[in-house]
């Protein structure tokens, strides 16, 4: 059951993994980048500028992996799990503190493709976005970030494998094979807009008590949340609307964080349909400026 108070702490997606027990070796202790294709960089832990990628070699934890317009690389945790980086994409490969092997995966702007293998932990590998983080990660799963007019995009769709996402004040416990979601969020988190794009799964919505709401979606249903403040107080004050399909709405409440109370509006109403709305299905994009790479030509074995 997803945690009220875990959400709250998310609100600014700065506590992303705790305490995991991991079985002994699950990654290796550094990781390669390899099958690299076009012009790729990366800036070690503790340097100021990026250098050319060295096809093959193995980098520490802390590491900044990024691909031109038409670069690509392999991201290898292990022999049995890669991250494959699109163009145009800028992560960081981070072991977070207080944990036993877990590997951090912060994804600034791009597409990811995951080639996870099932069973291990919930927090084996997390990518973390500002929007949200995924984990309990496995096969494969498209995650793309960027920046965009009208806030910040987080793009999921996942092919065989399936992954978790939480948010402040949402989470989805399991996006299952074949679907897919978008979540755009403005640059200071007083509204998020959610669109289950293709599938059906559950969401659910922190309501101010110990148990969220949790509702089912189908391709096409919409989620908005908004935050603010109050003036007397300072509280955050959040606002949730969720409509169907349809447009017609199917919950609608308000709570303040830390308050037990919850205030109700109305029912049915209809959700405004606007470009950016998160019905839209565009893929995600990003922005880089990566302009070199060098090293052997060493082929992987490709997980993708």
């Amino acid at each position: 059951m997803f945690n009220l108070n875990r959400a709250a702490r998310l609100a600014a997606l700065g506590v992303v993994v705790g305490a995991t027990i991991l079985p002994a070796q699950t990654f290796d202790p550094l990781f390669r980048v390899a099958n690299v294709k076009g012009m790729c960089q990366v800036r070690k832990p503790g340097a100021t500028v990026f250098e050319p990628v060295v096809n093959g070699k193995a980098y520490p934890c802390g590491t900044s992996v990024r691909t031109a317009k038409a670069g690509q690389a392999v991201i290898l945790l292990s022999k049995d799990d890669a991250i494959q980086m699109q163009p145009v994409t800028d992560v960081t490969v981070l072991a977070p503190d207080g944990t036993d092997g877990a590997r951090l995966i912060r994804l600034e702007s791009g597409k990811l493709q995951t080639a996870i293998r099932e069973g291990l932990p919930e927090k084996a590998v997390v990518i973390q976005t500002p929007v949200a983080l995924c984990d309990s990660i496995a096969n494969r799963s498209d995650i793309g970030f960027s920046r965009e007019k009208d806030g910040l995009h987080l793009d999921i769709a996942t092919g065989s494998g399936g992954l978790r996402i939480i948010g402040p004040q949402f989470a989805v416990p399991r996006l299952k094979a074949g679907t897919s979601v978008r979540i755009v969020s403005a640059e200071d988190s007083s509204l998020t807009r959610i669109a289950n794009l293709g599938g059906d799964y559950k969401f659910e919505l922190d309501n101010g008590t110990d148990t969220p709401v949790t509702i089912d979606t189908t391709t096409r249903s919409t989620i908005r949340i908004w935050r603010e403040h109050a003036a007397v107080g300072g509280k955050l004050v959040v606002s949730v609307f969720a409509a169907g399909p349809d447009g017609k709405g199917r919950e609608n409440f308000a709570y303040v964080v830390g308050e037990p109370l919850i205030a109700s509006s109305g029912l049915p109403v209809t959700e405004e349909r606007t470009p950016t709305n998160g019905v839209s299905a565009a893929g995600a994009t990003g922005t880089g400026d990566a302009t070199t790479n060098a090293g052997t030509t060493k082929k992987e074995k490709s997980l993708f």
